[in-house]
């Protein structure tokens, strides 16, 4: 890690919200950041994510109360510190010298390295309170399938045989959710697996004729927040420049868009409704958001 750095939230003003209830939203600036996504948030209120520094090179952070504290793991090329829990465990993706994607546990100070046994690369995605972790791996055939690491072990989660993602799963570790595509359309589709393994489709009604919709994160008390694209093909979904948000709570759809962005990212969620992610604005410079309910 470096040296930590104190930097206050900027208060963004709000105009007008497509949420059904009002939410203050916060920009998110890593200092001297050329990027900055927040990805993570736990019960606490700390944040983790990652940056681009004025070199291009991708590091992690850990924003708490105020101060920033850079995320590097040994030797590694590229960090992104995708998730945290209520204990202070980050989850992420890092690449080695050679570029090869790992996932990562950060615990009490210690990095480990995570690796699916025979896959070709590793990506963590996230991390809840029970210290399961989840993500995607490469396997020999070239096939992204995810995957839940609960107790040492790890179970793969495969929505579709075109691929599957996972991006966050509930402290029982059975509930998860994430995206896959599909062979029948080649389409982008969120999923949530229940506790009896059974896949529920999570497709945002945006209008578009080609389904593209990725859920990111799921709390305890089953929110869940992504992003959706407008899309009438497969290059305006996967290469979308143009993102939008959405909360799905009690089966009922929200959009969300930061004020003023040109493209938002919700990432996360936590318990008490405070979401995070990263948006882009007029000037095309991505910038992290805090989005905190009004009656918090």
């Amino acid at each position: 890690m470096r040296k930590a750095i104190k930097l206050a939230l900027i208060f963004l003003s709000v105009s007008t919200l497509s949420f059904a209830a009002d939410y203050r939203f916060f920009k998110i600036d890593f200092p001297n950041a050329n990027e900055t996504i927040a990805s993570g948030i736990n019960a606490r209120g700390d944040i983790s994510g990652r940056y681009d520094d004025a070199n291009g090179v991708v590091h992690g952070f850990l924003l708490r109360k105020g101060i920033f504290t850079t995320i590097d793991f040994p030797g590694s090329s590229f960090t992104s510190a995708r998730a945290i829990n209520a204990r202070g465990d980050i989850a992420g993706r890092m690449q080695d010298a050679g570029g090869v994607d790992h996932a990562f546990l950060l615990h009490d100070g210690q990095f480990i390295q995570i690796d699916v046994p025979g896959a070709t690369s590793t990506i963590g995605r996230g991390i809840n309170n029970a210290g399961d972790v989840t993500g995607n791996y490469i396997d020999i055939n070239g096939t992204e399938i995810g995957f839940v690491l609960q107790d040492r072990k790890f179970r793969s989660v495969l929505a579709d045989p075109c691929s599957s993602d996972v991006w966050a799963a509930m402290d029982n570790g059975r509930v998860a959710i994430g995206d896959n595509c599909e062979d029948s359309d080649g389409a982008l589709y969120g999923f949530l697996q229940d506790r009896k393994g059974r896949f529920r489709t999570i497709t945002f009604p945006s209008g578009g004729a080609f389904p593209c919709t990725g859920p990111r994160w799921i709390n305890e008390r089953g929110d869940i927040v992504g992003l959706y694209a407008v899309a009438n093909n497969s290059d305006e979904c996967y290469g979308a420049e143009v993102l939008h948000g959405f909360l799905l709570r009690h089966d009922k759809y929200v959009p969300f868009d930061v004020p003023g962005a040109v493209s938002s990212n919700p990432l996360a969620i936590n318990d008490d409704g405070v979401i995070v992610g990263a948006y882009t604005d007029r000037h095309g410079i991505t910038h992290g958001f805090k989005a905190v309910p009004r009656d918090e």
